[in-house]
């Protein structure tokens, strides 16, 4: 398909492809234990699909209702098996409970937690600038922002002690964000703002914690119960390219596109991964910029900034 921006890619997918497919095995979750938020419904639950299709060990669904959880829980069972699935009520705007869930977790599997799917958030609903209702902005702040924030808090003391994987990296959070942090869409303002500052903020953690692998990624346009109460835009991809690309995402197959980056599910891994060879060869002037020596907060991609310039 071609791509309806400018891409740094030319393939654009829409659904999962070969490359990114959990049954690759390079893309192995096996002794691997995982932790989902927001993994009842939706994008969570198609990624603790795929993650048990990649044979992950032990894997923790959190969120707020119990029974979407022990539901998708009841279905990897049944179909794998050889995961081990965990269920924790955790709210991400809740502190205590989010320490609570990984402390717990990690009791169980008696170790530490190699990577951190964090999913869970929310949508505020059509929204403008200014919106009358201004506490729909501060709650979207507390819970896109503030629950990132809380998921990551509770995870720096169950990261590892050694590298989890070839990538040299001791731990991994592979963050579900949105294109709506870049690509403006007029009435989803207070859900764009929330969205932004999560992002954001794991840029920040990205600067502070070279120990960890942080990726933001836009999921595509899909039909979830969250995305209902959005701006009603039809959806147009399939759960399976952001639970198999979060897969991908959370392998060594992603070490190179570093920390901190905002990238999207339908850019073509392969391409993307030529492109960075070419630019690590000197062979594209923008280079250096994107894959160069610089600080990681230097090299913080939202959208298409240094990535390619739109001719």
């Amino acid at each position: 398909m071609v791509a309806p921006f400018p891409m740094p890619t030319q393939t654009y997918h829409t659904k999962s492809y070969s490359s990114i497919s959990p049954d690759q095995p390079a893309l192995s979750q096996q002794g691997k234990n995982i932790v989902v938020t927001g993994g009842g419904t939706g994008i969570g639950e198609g990624i603790a699909l795929s993650l048990a299709r990649a044979k992950v060990s032990n894997l923790a669904l959190l969120g707020r209702r119990v029974g979407p959880l022990e539901q998708v829980k009841k279905t990897i069972t049944a179909s794998y098996p050889e995961t081990s699935v965990y269920v924790y009520s955790a709210d991400i705007s809740d502190l205590d409970a989010m320490v609570n869930a990984f402390n717990s977790f990690a009791k169980a599997v008696q170790g530490p937690v190699h990577t951190v799917m964090a999913n869970a958030g929310w949508h505020p609903g059509v929204s403008t600038a200014p919106d009358d209702n201004n506490d729909s902005l501060m709650a979207s702040l507390e819970i896109n922002a503030g629950g990132t924030a809380n998921t990551v808090r509770a995870y720096l003391p169950h990261i590892p002690a050694e590298p989890i994987d070839a990538s040299g990296y001791r731990g991994r959070i592979v963050h579900t964000s949105s294109g709506v942090t870049h690509v403006f869409v007029p009435d989803s303002v207070n859900y764009g703002i929330g969205k932004l500052a999560g992002a954001g903020y794991l840029q920040y953690v990205a600067l502070n914690h070279p120990e960890l692998q942080i990726i933001n990624f836009h999921p595509g346009i899909l039909a979830t119960d969250m995305s209902a109460v959005g701006s009603g835009l039809e959806a147009t991809d399939e759960i399976s390219l952001p639970a198999d690309w979060a897969v991908w995402a959370g392998s060594p197959e992603s070490a190179f596109l570093g920390s901190g980056r905002l990238v999207w599910a339908h850019w073509d891994v392969n391409e993307l991964k030529e492109r960075f060879e070419r630019m690590r060869a000197g062979k594209e002037k923008d280079g250096d910029v994107v894959f160069g020596a610089l600080p990681v907060h230097q090299q913080f991609t939202i959208g298409l900034v240094d990535w390619i310039k739109a001719e």
